[in-house]
Order: structure tokens, then sequence, then C-alpha cells
């Protein structure tokens, strides 16, 4: 196994399937600043991400975002992912998070957003495993999380990308709209096509001419999560 003895590594692009634990927790990179996961698994992805030096600028979660079967530990996983890129992340300013919309991992997350002060860029896929996705809950996990951001979001942050299990209100997007005037303009990625309705239309566009939102865009799912942070 050659990936060990690569110390000095700085950039890190692996498909992580072929390799146990055990071997994973012997890839310490304390120069590493670019991670790109090849496979989706958090759990190995949280090992190299605690073993690496504290200098890591952009983590992005590359391939299998089709979540449409369930995965083992997916709830639990993800909340370590999380909490590994808090505790060990603090220069992080491109990521990529994917997580179910349950209260513990909501707060999980905003203790990430308060820690990790340098976030400009972060791809959002929050996904329901076992529950059915209703429109209620979908606007409730929009509301819930443009609430979040506007209390914990850092002052750097300038896009984001959703994904999968939100939406949002007029009501909500407008609140959200208003009460990030002040920061630096924001730019937002989505690929459900509600955005491009008349009424959504006139909002996003009242609230680029104020400057708070530099561009609002609805495009292809694969559009979305293929703007991969320039790695």
């Amino acid at each position: 196994m050659v990936l060990p003895k690569l110390h000095k590594l700085k950039s890190l692009a692996i498909n992580i399937e072929p390799f146990s634990i055990d071997q994973l927790k012997l890839c310490v990179y304390r120069d590493l600043e670019i991670f790109r996961i090849g496979y989706y698994e958090l759990k190995e992805a949280s090992i190299i991400i605690e073993n690496s030096g504290g200098h890591l600028k952009k983590i992005f979660l590359e391939s299998s975002y089709e979540l449409d079967d369930v995965i083992d530990d997916f709830n639990d996983d993800s909340l370590i992912f999380i909490r590994k890129v808090y505790e060990n992340c603090l220069s992080i300013e491109y990521l990529s998070l994917v997580f179910p919309p349950s209260k513990h991992h909501f707060n999980e997350f905003e203790r990430l957003l308060k820690t990790c002060k340098n976030l400009k860029s972060l791809l959002l896929v929050i996904r329901y495993m076992d529950d059915v996705e209703t429109d209620e809950l979908l606007l409730k996990n929009g509301e819930d999380l443009l609430r979040l951001l506007i209390r914990s979001a850092p002052i750097n942050l300038r896009e984001i990308r959703f994904l999968y299990d939100v939406k949002f209100s007029l009501k909500a997007l407008e609140e959200f709209f208003e009460k990030w005037r002040g920061r630096p303009s924001l730019t937002i990625f989505t690929y459900r096509s509600i955005y491009k309705e008349s009424s959504y239309k006139e909002l996003i566009n009242t609230y680029k001419n104020d400057g708070i939102i530099k561009d609002f865009k609805c495009e292809s799912f694969y559009t979305v999560l293929g703007t991969d942070f320039n790695m």
C-alpha cells in the first residue's frame, strides 16, 4: 500500500472503497489542503479528515449522490463527518456535506458554521433515508435551514448549492434575502424548477437589483453537483 508513504501530499483524490479501516488509519497527511473523495463513504472519509493536519481548504464529495437506496449507518456516519470537519478543518473554505434533515444534524451543522469561519462555498445535500417525503416536510426543512444560515453563516460565505430534500416558500425566501442584507452578495444554485416561476423570479430579481443576491441559478441536478470548487 503506497498511500501511507506519501506524507507530504497536499491534494488527494481517492476511491476509498478498496481500503480497510485499519489501512486508512495509517494514512496521515499533515499538509493536506484538498480532499476529493472518489467514492461515497462518509465513515472512511472521516478517518482521512481526522488524520489531516488542520490545513484542509477544500473537501468535495464527488460521487454517488444518487441516494435512492437506504445506506447503512447513514445517520450516524453523516453526523460524525460533520463533527470531524469542525474539529479538524478550521481553514476549510469549500465544503460538501450530505446529511438527513434531523434536528440533531442541523444542530451539528450550525456548530460547524460557527466554528469554520473561512467558509466561502457550501454544497448541501439534504436527504431523507427512511421517512416519506412530502411537500410540507420539504418546505419545513427549507425554512429551518434558511433560518439556521441567517443565524450562523460565516461572513465569508459567498455561495450555497442545495440538493434533494429542501424547498423554499416565497415567504421563507424573502425573509432570508431580507436578513442577508448587509452581507456579501450571495450566489445560490438549485435544481428545482419551481424557482423559475414568475413569482419567484420577481422576488429574486428584486434582491438581485438590491445587490443582496449575486445570482440564483436553477440548473440540472448534475450541473449543480458538478460545480466542484474548480478543484
